[in-house]
Parts: C-alpha cells; structure tokens; sequence
C-alpha cells in the first residue's frame, strides 16, 4: 500500500515538472558574442547561454558553422535553438524566443584626448574607419557620414588612429562593436582610446526552433529572468564592455 502510494506520487511528481531535455546550440563566427578559440566555442553570447543551460539544468552542445546553415538546422532539428540572433517580424512565428541575450552596440572610438562629436551628424567632417560591406557602413552613410575608410577586417583600425596627422591611411574614428573593441585595440597593441559616441543598440536573442519542448523552452526563459534578476548576467557582459 505504502509502495504503491509512493509509486502514484513518483509519477504525479514527474507529470507535473517535466524533466528538460539535451539541447543542441547551433551558431556563427561573430566575436565578440560567440567565436571558436583553440576548438571551444567561446564569447560574450556563449558565456550566457551556457550559464542559462547549468540554471536549468540542460546539457548543451554548442556547434559553430555557417549563419545560413545554423538557420535551417535551428528550424529543422528537434531540441535546437540558435544564437545571436535579432529578433524580425518575418521570424517571430518560427522560433521562441529568449533574451535578449546580448546587445550589439555600435561605437564611435577615438584617441583619449579626441573631443567634438556630440551626435553622429558631427563625425560627417572626421574620417571614420569601417570594415568593408559592413551594415555600419550604410547606417552612417544614412546620417551623411560619407568619408570611410574601409579595410578588411576590424583588427586593421586601430593602429590607424595613432598614425601621424599627414598619414593618409590616418583615421579619427573607428566604428565598430563596443563589445569587441577592447580585445581588439589590445592584440593591435594600441592603448589610450575612448568611446566617442554610442551609435546604436540592437538586442540579440537565443531562438529556439518549434521542435524544441516545451519544458526546455520554459527552463530556459526561467533561468534568464533569474540570471537577469541577480545581476549575473550584467557581470558576464561588463567584462567585454569598451
């Protein structure tokens, strides 16, 4: 009796808190939020989702590969979910979404003693270096902000703001993401920078597939209103603010 008491109360236990199950992360190459370094997958948006899978107990397994792929796996795959992505009209319906995890912050950088930029208008008369075919670049380009420097990749900027006045390879300002612009002006060994002006924020989220549960989906936004709550969330992102 007293057994078969306990068995009902077992099962009435297990209906009630479903157990989550393993998920599987699919994302890109984009530091500073989720990057593959020496075979891990790291990153600001990394160490979130991680933290927010121990919170709720669900075993993760994080994999890097092409946006587009990652795109159609996180739709497709049971139990999966994608990171960092921005939140659209046309994908609201396709996924459950979590977050945001992280915010894309668009900077203006400059040398410590740089001084006359208040909005983003006022960098129209400055040579501002930008990362060619970057989406930076149509959104300055929309505020009048016509003389870019491009380069190739976002490393090659900030040597370029302590080159002498007469170099023409000289830039004043850099735009790029407040969350990588530190680790990048340390590998180019270039110090004494500031944050000019903020530009934009655009908020990145963890989605999940619709053939993920229910329950993981549940577990998941509980541990971020939790991790928000306590403010461990601020920590993870303050250490990769410029």
């Amino acid at each position: 009796m007293i057994r078969a008491f306990a068995t009902r109360a077992f099962l009435a236990l297990s209906l009630a808190v479903p157990a989550a199950h393993a998920l599987t992360l699919v994302t890109e190459e984009n530091p500073p939020f989720n990057y593959t370094e020496q075979g891990k997958v790291v990153g600001l948006s990394t160490e979130i989702v991680v933290e927010l899978g121990k919170r709720s107990g669900i075993p993760l397994q994080i994999q890097s590969m092409p946006w587009e792929q990652a795109y159609v796996a996180a739709q497709r795959d049971k139990e999966t979910c994608i990171y960092s992505t921005v939140r659209l009209e046309n994908r609201e319906r396709l996924f459950s979404w979590i977050g945001p995890i992280a915010t894309n912050r668009w900077v203006l950088i400059g040398r410590s003693d740089f001084a006359g930029v208040k909005v983003v208008e006022d960098a129209r008369k400055y040579r501002v270096g930008v990362v060619a075919k970057d989406a930076k670049i149509e959104f300055l380009m929309g505020k009048g902000v016509t003389d870019l420097r491009e380069v190739s990749e976002d490393s090659l900027n900030p040597p370029r703001l302590v080159l002498s006045r007469d170099d023409p390879n000289r830039i004043d300002l850099w735009a790029t993401s407040a969350y990588g612009a530190r680790r990048t002006a340390a590998r180019a060994n270039v110090k004494d920078l500031k944050l000019v002006l903020n530009l934009r924020a655009v908020p990145l989220y963890l989605a999940c597939g619709r053939n993920a549960s229910p329950q993981t989906v549940q577990a998941l936004s509980r541990a971020f209103e939790l991790a928000t709550k306590d403010g461990t969330l601020k920590r993870i992102t303050d250490r990769y603010a410029f």
